[in-house]
């Protein structure tokens, strides 16, 4: 089952971190036209996103 789309907050870290989903997934070998490319990169955004915030190690 595919995960929801992202978050305002989420979007604001790609476009400020990245210029935005498009780059951010480029970056990884994934296509914005693929669905489950995107339902990979925000897998790896998330997991990017509770990095920053000390959600994982922190």
């Amino acid at each position: 089952m595919p995960s929801p789309g992202y978050t305002a907050k989420e979007k604001e870290w790609l476009k400020r971190h990245w210029d935005g989903e498009f780059k951010f997934l480029a970056s990884y070998g994934l296509s914005i036209y693929d669905e489950d490319d995107r339902e990979e990169g925000r897998r790896i955004a998330r997991a990017m996103i509770a990095h920053d915030e000390g959600g994982l190690w922190g």
